[in-house]
């Protein structure tokens, strides 16, 4: 099992278009599916830049020398956290 959510989404729609569901619900089940394959055939948006991350954590700092002296660090907690968490 994946913990990627849209692979899980993709796994999810595959098991509802193999399922056998009873005549009533496969109308509103197809929908569903359509719509799901729909958002997923959509490109994933892009992360953002270094610079971007560095513009949010900036402020937190005195002044702009100690700002870039914990850039490497700041970025590398930020892309984790991304990483973990999505975009």
């Amino acid at each position: 099992m994946t913990t990627d959510f849209r692979a899980l989404c993709v796994e999810l729609t595959d098991c509802l278009e193999k399922s056998d569901w009873p005549r009533q619900y496969k109308p509103v089940f197809e929908q569903w599916i359509y719509i799901a394959r729909k958002a997923l055939a959509e490109p994933e948006p892009e992360g953002p830049t270094d610079e971007e991350l560095l513009e949010t954590v900036r402020h937190l700092y005195g002044d702009q020398m100690a700002a870039d002296m914990g850039a490497a660090d700041d970025l590398l907690t930020a892309r984790a956290v991304l990483a973990r968490w999505g975009k």
